[in-house]
């Protein structure tokens, strides 16, 4: 592998090593480190094998194995690492902890629960493993334990963008309007380069029909990232909502322009200009709305309406 040059310079040099003392297991596994760096995910796992061979009693070679498993889609193989790590050491938090969050991704929430809960047990404090189980709870219907585990991840913390999002989301859902904002603001205050929290906060002022607020956070978003489509089509409704037809159908076309395939842009431009009385052009955009989605009532009903307009 010294003279391979589909890789990168540090793993030829790390080769090198490797060829002069071949059983060292540190130069192993740092050239598997630098090859998962790199996408070579094939040959990292063949170092991690040889690395574990050398040194069975280590889990993090066998984590780690799982790991470039996982990350190059060979996921039976993955578990099965995931699986013997536990096996060799099961007070490792790391290898649980690894075994836990794979049987999330791979959406086995129930096994998933019974890891995590004894990684629980093993480090009450560990802030991935509480997010993990908060994101498991809130996915399986337990909105309540939700909130307690995110809550004890900001707790392990000091501070977390993800829970606060998260709590922000839950209690806007729920109606609890002063603790989604408490929440937030939090989130803009951890992270204020996201134009998610912004979006999400435009949304809420939105849903209570208090639009310049919400138009304020979509500007914020597009501000943040001139690619939000969703914050242009969202500012849109709230124009055409309030009569402002031109205006919305310049934010609904750089909604399109972002995303052609954006099917409720058109048929909202189809229904702002039916309203300025341009019907060929609004014909025109139901057509285009249903062209994408047919499923789509109010673009089919615009068509019914202005048949006679062809």
């Amino acid at each position: 592998m010294a003279s391979d040059t589909t890789i990168s310079l540090e793993a030829r040099e790390w080769s090198k090593k490797i060829d002069q003392d071949p059983t060292n297991v540190e130069y192993l596994t740092q050239r598997a480190q630098v090859l998962s760096a790199e996408g070579r995910f094939d040959l990292a796992i063949v170092d991690y094998q040889k690395a574990s061979e050398l040194e069975p009693q280590e889990v993090a070679h066998l984590y780690s194995m799982g790991d470039a498993y996982f990350a190059n889609d060979q996921t039976t193989l993955a578990l099965q690492q995931y699986d013997e790590a536990e096996r060799v050491n099961p007070n490792d938090v790391t290898a649980v902890f690894k075994r836990g969050q794979f049987l999330y991704f791979v959406r086995q929430f129930d096994l998933s629960k019974i890891v995590l809960g004894k990684l629980l047990v093993l480090n009450p404090q560990h802030s991935q493993g509480n997010f993990i189980m908060a994101m498991l709870q809130k996915e399986t219907g337990d909105t309540a334990s939700a909130i307690e585990y995110f809550q004890k991840t900001i707790e392990c913390l000091g501070s977390d963008y993800n829970s606060s999002m998260q709590l922000a989301l839950i209690y806007d859902k729920q109606g609890q309007d002063d603790l989604a904002l408490r929440y937030y603001g939090n989130a803009i205050n951890i992270d204020p380069t996201s134009d998610e929290t912004h979006y999400s906060l435009g949304l809420f002022y939105q849903n209570r029909a208090k639009n310049l607020l919400a138009m304020k956070e979509y500007q914020k978003a597009i501000d943040l990232n001139a690619n939000h489509y969703l914050a242009y089509y969202n500012a849109g409704n709230i124009l055409a909502d309030d009569g402002n037809f031109t205006s919305a159908i310049d934010h609904f076309e750089i909604c399109i322009r972002l995303k052609d395939d954006f099917a409720k842009a058109y048929g909202r431009i189809g229904q702002c200009f039916e309203m300025l009385k341009k019907n060929d052009l609004a014909l025109q955009n139901y057509k285009n709305c249903l062209q994408i989605d047919p499923n789509i009532a109010y673009a089919k009903e615009g068509i019914t309406r202005l048949g006679d307009f062809q």
